[in-house]
């Protein structure tokens, strides 16, 4: 199945311009159907290559996802 820039975006939970950023500059395959410049479409395998890459790369550079902290209760007896 081919995706669209914006259901990419949806999946990958980021802004159209992300992506179109993203394919710009290579860093996600594509497929261009069409005249001229054409219709931009993204295959499930370079999706899943993409995000493969993005993997080996948090590791390699050794980033660390941090843990969400807690939420702290709302105060008491605070006023304006």
């Amino acid at each position: 199945m081919l995706l669209k820039p914006r259901q990419l975006a949806e999946r990958l939970n980021v802004s159209l311009s992300t992506v179109y950023g993203l394919i710009e500059t290579g860093k996600i395959a594509c497929h261009r159907i069409g005249v001229g410049r054409g219709a931009v479409r993204v295959s499930e395998s370079q999706l899943a290559e993409y995000l493969e890459s993005t993997k080996n790369e948090c590791r390699e550079q050794g980033i660390r996802i941090p843990e969400a902290r807690p939420r702290r209760p709302p105060r008491k007896n605070f006023q304006l």
